[in-house]
């Protein structure tokens, strides 16, 4: 059996069928809270994002990482070209220089 759980607008924790309290402001707008120190909080007008137990200040502060994604962890790339000459790609135009003399006397090509 499926329970149908509502979060709380103060808190956000769950709230369970037949617990927490619902507030209707006069535009019919509906408001359901876990207990009645959301509910006193709300109409004090104190911001959830102060108040270190709601879940709206641990999302702004980063405090549930590890229940995200890990970052990637990123290794070093270690380059064929000399560090201290120019970058091969930043010289040329996209296009390929010819091989050097050198190479094309070889007694196997022909």
């Amino acid at each position: 059996m499926v329970l149908k759980t509502e979060l709380c607008r103060f808190s956000g924790q769950k709230i369970y069928p037949g617990k927490g309290i619902r507030f209707i402001r006069a535009d019919s707008q509906v408001f359901l809270f876990a207990n009645s120190k959301c509910k006193r909080y709300f109409h004090n007008r104190l911001k959830p994002a102060k108040l270190t137990w709601t879940a709206m200040y641990r999302k702004q502060h980063k405090k549930d990482i590890h229940a995200e994604a890990v970052k990637k962890r990123r290794r070093p790339t270690w380059g064929p070209w000399n560090p201290s000459g120019p970058h091969p790609l930043s010289a040329s135009s996209g296009t390929c220089s010819p091989p050097p003399s050198s190479l094309s006397s070889h007694p196997w090509s022909s």
